[in-house]
């Protein structure tokens, strides 16, 4: 429904706009505005403000009032109808839009009648009293008032001059052949061509208000789609709660062979004191690169760590071959860097940092459940990896080494912070994978012996989910890249909230939309259809708060999808909302964390800090805001401070083999 108010005779108008193969308008003019039917959209358009009236209107109380809510208010007055306003459109605008219908280059409106005025679309850049610099308006310039500063004075007499002979002539050809010759001879450079619009205002403001209402429901569509993502305070509490009870389900006896979260022992009983001090060794194997260190720690008053490391990398066809294959290449760095630092002959205590979930049986024995990550190395699972390890170094028979631990790099997190600082019980990883530990009372852990002191027990919280807990919030997108991995069915949790998946999570979603025709004007290209293309580095770029669009746009091009503004305002709404839901979850499982240490030690309120690594946590810019947030929100009597590791996996293997060789010592003692 058109309204067209512009002078002495008001017009009300039902355009029909079709789209089929042929472009039509019908325009119905007048119909009885009492009959209309009742008109309901997402969203009201704008506002707008009368500045002055002009052509003889006079009516009170009308400028500097919002015209729209005057229309409102008059339309509930009556009583008999409804209708949301979508636009309002001044005649100048609407004339644009009514041959940009038919023109799509159409770019300008002329008004020459009882009044004068133009319209164009600018660069957004160029507009300081609108947000955003991202592409075009179209500007009303109300040009009639040019002039009113005795700028046109000098040539005041000819301009009207000019007018007068044009309005002689009955048919006014003669003005508009000087116009478009006029124009042309002043922008030799531009080729404008001028088309008559047939019923610009009200044709216009239906155009503008089609526009608008596909807007409306373009953007109720998305909202609807990511509103899957945004989780309740409600919904948080619930998936603190069903963690609690898979963490009590991995410490109980009878449960733990079929949790989810399997709450492994590491046997580590203790964090640093201050006291460790010697060489040590440390392999840290978590993804596609391998790293070995050389870790001096010196104790005394001056406590100092040194460390000397080299990376090597593990090629995909030794991830996926057999173990045998895997070993040998992991001791063939050993002894690489073992010559690179000329200490072939020592016999170091060893650290290996493992990244995949272990059932260890005592402080160096570790047994994999499963391998994560892409991982897929024949005869592993299942088997003892330092043992596998011990083997491979007998077979180079070249060096001898002292395995004293196998650490998670979660528990090795944990360790280095806890170096630092004595109040660290808990670690974090929130980087490619996913995963917690934190220092439980040994009582409390029934597959292990003894019930005095603490132990850290690796959660493996990754898995949450796979026994269907979180088929609730989980949604379609999240369904098609668990059936796409290497693991499908497992390590569900993590999947939701883990660096690896974030990324494929996003391009799942930007499929969805660009079939419905939201996104990339509906093409989707053989890049958005490649796997894992969308990495999560991408995803913590585009959600910068320094990034302007036209930079999130230069993302999206590198990748080979050509967006429009539109387009990347969508795409950094959907990282947003992924993004969001896996800050939140995360803080969710570490809330469930320490409200049970809190409770495992009689406390009303609990003081403790999180060492973390990963690079989600580290280089998103809102992930650990959020996840910070949702912890204190959902465990609030606990005072928890977020420490971030340096090389935890690295100095922690170090440190918790120096731990293990000092209580070693002291039970040889006594």
């Amino acid at each position: 429904i058109a309204l067209d108010l512009g002078g002495s005779n008001f017009r009300i108008l039902r355009v029909k706009v079709s789209h089929e193969k042929k472009q039509t308008v019908q325009m119905e003019n007048p119909i009885n505005a009492y009959k209309l039917m009742t008109i309901f959209f997402t969203i009201v358009f704008l506002q707008a403000v009368l500045l002055t009236w002009t052509k003889r209107f006079k009516a009170s109380g009308v400028e500097g009032m919002d015209v729209v809510k005057l229309l409102n208010k008059a339309i509930k007055k009556r009583g008999d109808y409804d209708a949301d306003i979508m636009a309002v459109v001044n005649d100048t605008v609407g004339t644009m839009m009514t041959c940009g219908f038919d023109d799509q280059r159409c770019e300008v409106g002329i008004i020459i009648g009882t009044g004068t005025n133009a319209c164009y679309m600018e660069e957004l850049r160029h507009l300081d009293l609108v947000e955003g610099d991202e592409g075009r308006m179209c500007i009303n310039t109300e040009w009639g008032a040019f002039g009113d500063d005795g700028t046109l004075e000098d040539i005041r007499t000819e301009f009207d001059r000019e007018i007068d002979r044009g309005s002689l002539n009955p048919g006014k050809q003669l003005y508009a052949r000087r116009l478009h010759k006029t124009v042309r001879r002043l922008v030799p450079e531009s080729d404008v061509r001028f088309l008559l619009s047939e019923s610009g205002s009200g044709k216009g403001a239906a155009m503008v208000t089609a526009w608008a209402s596909r807007l409306a429901d373009q953007t109720r569509q998305i909202a609807e789609t990511l509103a899957e993502f945004r989780l309740t305070k409600e919904q948080l509490l619930e998936v603190k709660k069903r963690m609690r009870n898979e963490i009590q389900n991995g410490l109980s006896k009878n449960t733990q062979s079929t949790a989810t979260v399997r709450m492994l022992p590491t046997y580590v009983r203790s964090t640093p004191d201050g006291t460790e001090n010697g060489d040590f060794l440390a392999l840290d194997l978590g993804g596609t690169n391998f790293r070995v260190l050389l870790v001096k720690i010196r104790s005394g008053k001056r406590r100092t760590v040194e460390m000397h490391n080299k990376i090597y990398a593990i090629p995909i066809e030794v991830m996926q071959g057999t173990g045998e294959e895997l070993f040998d290449h992991i001791v063939y760095c050993i002894s690489d860097f073992l010559d690179y630092m000329g200490m072939k002959n020592a016999r170091l205590p060893l650290g290996f940092t493992f990244s995949f979930p272990c059932r260890q049986t005592s402080l160096d024995a570790g047994i994999l459940v499963n391998w994560t990550k892409g991982f897929k190395a024949t005869d592993c699972e299942g088997e003892d990896v330092v043992g596998l390890l011990r083997e491979a170094i007998k077979r180079r028979e070249e060096f001898d080494l002292d395995v004293v631990a196998i650490v998670n790099d979660t528990v090795g997190t944990m360790m280095t912070c806890a170096y630092e600082e004595p109040t660290c019980e808990v670690g974090l990883i929130a980087g490619t994978g996913s995963n917690a530990c934190y220092m439980e009372e040994t009582r409390n852990i029934e597959t292990v012996d003894g019930v005095d002191g603490r132990m850290c027990v690796n959660m493996e919280w990754g898995a949450f989910g796979d026994n269907g807990c979180l088929d609730d919030i989980r949604t379609q997108y999240d369904n098609a890249v668990d059936d796409l991995s290497l693991n499908a069915g497992k390590q569900k949790y993590e999947k939701m909230c883990s660096g690896m998946y974030l990324g494929e999570i996003v391009r799942n979603i930007l499929i969805d939309l660009t079939k419905r025709g939201f996104l990339f004007r509906g093409q989707i290209t053989e890049t958005l259809k490649t796997r894992s293309i969308f990495e999560t580095k991408f995803l913590s770029q585009i959600e910068s708060d320094r990034l302007a669009l036209l930079q999130v746009r230069s993302i999206l091009q590198h990748l080979g999808l050509d967006s429009t503004c539109d387009d990347s305002i969508i795409v950094k709404e959907v990282c947003g909302a992924v993004s969001r839901r896996a800050a939140q979850i995360c803080g969710a499982g570490m809330a469930a964390i320490v409200d049970k240490i809190r409770e495992n030690r009689g406390l009303d309120h609990l003081d403790i800090t999180v060492g973390v690594d990963g690079t989600l946590y580290k280089l998103h810019p809102h992930f650990s805001r959020i996840m910070h947030h949702t912890v204190k929100e959902l465990a609030p009597n606990c005072n928890v401070n977020f420490l971030l590791s340096e090389d935890g996996s690295g100095k922690g293997a170090a440190l918790i083999t120096a731990v293990g060789c000092r209580l070693r010592q002291q039970e040889q003692k006594s």
